[in-house]
């Protein structure tokens, strides 16, 4: 355990990427373990093994099709559809950067395409309206978090496949806490709008305009209504309605927007390539590791001592959800969903925690670290586009994290925030 431990940090202090880390300290483990050749014939059977499974194939679609509806252009319609509904609010811009980040994160499911696609758009824009820089990067950077939660999730995907709960359950139970995100976040906007006099929307949209913008943007609505539609009634798997997202976001971008042309779309499908591969590598790298923890009983020691030492479930909660905060700063949240599933899913089930509200609970930890310092990748993003120092915009996201760690409280002690809706969905099959 102690040579696993070492040689994980020491790996990763070093510099070298996640995936490689999980390799090299899986190998360092096994070199120094004494039956050399038995566990060498184990590595390549669990590197592929962990990777022969149909939900995987779930992964590459969604890039995809994350890829595809990113390129189409549907960037502005949503924005003019969350300025319809919310642009009339005091600070109208930035309640709009949230709302459309809860509209956008239903097409793509990533963090950092929801930034950099609104960011470029929004962040200018709302600069040259009179908001400061580092807020108006902070807001863009917390609300992509959202992206993650709100489904289909790539998040979700990931947790599923490791811990064998429920792909369409986890979707389902992400709609709720995603929704009050954004509630939160646009809460924090509310706050500061009031404080600091930011301008609203003054220009009434009439009837007429707005039919028109709710025909642009409701083809984005659709993505996550077919998805999760199809995955609750049974029409089809989570890895089928990956395949049919990507036939829907490409009928959308080449016949609706128009903007997929044959160059565009061949190097998004390498790009998307590339990106499958290396999650494929870090799922195959993170799984050898979790047979070496399954291996020396970590899990399960590490469950029956939190269990031991604290004689109260929310004290061990709020350590989990600390434990989880902090790796979400460092580390993707994908690797880090595949490298932690292993030791919490024990833990969630000695503790009487619904597996579905447990994913809840590591997704919404790990996503929010995207946009928390000092690691955040969404963070550099939205620096990168304001022109900002990454110190003033670390400074203003804090009111934000704080909002997405109320909802992180609530999802992990009010357990019907998550599992009420796939109960319904249960019912209705």
């Amino acid at each position: 355990m102690v040579i696993l431990l070492i040689s994980f940090l020491f790996f990763l202090l070093i510099g070298v990427p996640i995936s490689l880390t999980l390799l090299a300290s899986s190998i360092t483990y096994i070199f120094f373990s004494g039956n050399l050749d038995v566990f060498i014939n184990i590595i390549p059977i669990r590197l592929f093994r962990s990777t022969d499974n149909f939900i995987f194939l779930a992964v590459p679609f969604f890039i995809l099709m994350g890829k595809l509806m990113n390129a189409s252009g549907i960037t502005k319609d949503l924005i003019n559809l969350a300025d319809l509904f919310v642009g009339r609010l005091k600070g109208g811009l930035a309640q709009v950067n949230v709302f459309v980040s809860m509209l956008f994160g239903g097409c793509t499911g990533t963090a950092l395409a929801d930034t950099s696609a609104i960011g470029s758009i929004l962040i200018p824009e709302m600069v040259d309206r009179g908001y400061e820089k580092d807020f108006s990067a902070a807001v863009t950077a917390a609300s992509s978090t959202m992206g993650p939660i709100i489904p289909p999730s790539m998040a979700f995907i990931l947790y599923g496949a490791s811990s064998g709960v429920s792909i369409g359950s986890l979707f389902i139970a992400g709609i709720i806490p995603g929704i009050l995100v954004a509630l939160s976040q646009m809460g924090v906007v509310s706050i500061y709008a009031h404080k600091r006099n930011y301008p609203k929307r003054e220009r009434r949209i009439f009837f007429k305009e707005s039919l028109t913008i709710v025909k642009k943007g409701i083809w984005g609505l659709l993505l996550p209504i077919v998805v999760i539609g199809g995955i609750v009634f049974g029409i089809f798997t989570p890895t089928e309605a990956a395949i049919i997202a990507v036939f829907y976001a490409l009928l959308v971008s080449s016949f609706i927007y128009k903007k997929m042309k044959y160059k565009k779309f061949l190097k998004i499908v390498i790009d998307a390539g590339v990106e499958s591969g290396s999650m494929m590598v870090i799922i195959a790298t993170s799984a050898l590791f979790g047979w070496v923890l399954a291996n020396e009983q970590i899990p399960t020691k590490f469950a029956q001592m939190v269990v031991s030492l604290i004689s109260a479930p929310w004290q061990a909660l709020l350590l989990i959800n600390i434990f989880l905060l902090i790796i979400g700063m460092f580390m993707d949240n994908g690797p880090a969903i595949i490298l932690l599933v292993p030791i919490l899913l024990p833990l969630y089930t000695a503790l009487g925690i619904d597996p579905i509200q447990g994913g809840l609970i590591t997704c919404v930890n790990l996503t929010t670290g995207l946009a928390t310092p000092p690691v955040g990748c969404c963070l550099f993003a939205a620096t990168a586009i304001s022109k900002e120092s990454y110190l003033k915009v670390s400074k203003a996201v804090i009111p934000f994290i704080f909002a997405n760690i109320l909802v992180v409280i609530l999802i992990t002690y009010v357990p019907a925030i998550t599992l009420w809706l796939p109960k319904v969905a249960m019912a209705l099959k």
